[in-house]
């Protein structure tokens, strides 16, 4: 049975934005059929999918908009109630890292552990097919824009949830979810 995925364009994790409002984009993607371009969808699903408040997600949103990463077309049934809204995605999809849809929407993974994964799959040699990448934490640090104790803890998620096999303090990172699937 052939595994679902999730594309995060590159230019998605390039971004400097909380890492809360690229899961918004992750979230807002479960809702894409096949390759469209246009997806609908209300803000109450995008928030239970992303695992975020409600009231936070416009916000979200907005800075993927400000970023040319989507648009929004917001149809509204009253003064102050959202209906379903249309999304566009505006970004550049060529450069992209796949992943599972199963550690995509992992409700206990934080925005930042499933960003960092985003990331670690990046920095893979995708024609080696080893599912290892080689960074440091203060590279990790400078992607995720957090402190090397926040990559620690990110790490730590990751390696208790079963997605990455590593050493303290080594560059080598293992995707060990992604190298189970493969055998």
């Amino acid at each position: 049975m052939k595994i679902r995925h999730v594309r995060v364009p590159y230019s998605l994790l390039e971004l400097n934005i909380p890492n809360e409002s690229k899961a918004v984009y992750i979230a807002i993607m479960s809702f894409r059929i096949g390759n469209k371009k246009t997806i609908k969808v209300s803000m109450n699903s995008i928030a239970y999918i992303a695992g975020l408040k409600e009231r936070r997600i416009n916000h979200h949103i907005t800075e993927l908009c400000r970023h040319n990463m989507l648009s929004r077309k917001q149809i509204n049934f009253g003064v102050s109630a959202y209906g379903c809204n249309t999304y566009t995605i505006q970004c550049d999809e060529k450069r992209f890292a796949e992943i599972p849809w199963c550690i995509a929407y992992e409700k206990q993974l934080k925005a930042s552990s499933l960003i960092a994964y985003c990331i670690m799959k990046q920095h893979t040699n995708i024609k080696k097919q080893d599912y290892t990448c080689y960074l440091s934490k203060k590279e990790l640090a400078e992607f995720l824009t957090c402190s090397l104790n926040q990559v620690d803890k990110v790490k730590g998620e990751l390696k208790n949830a079963g997605l990455i096999i590593c050493d303290y303090n080594s560059k080598k990172i293992l995707l060990a979810y992604e190298q189970q699937e493969k055998v």
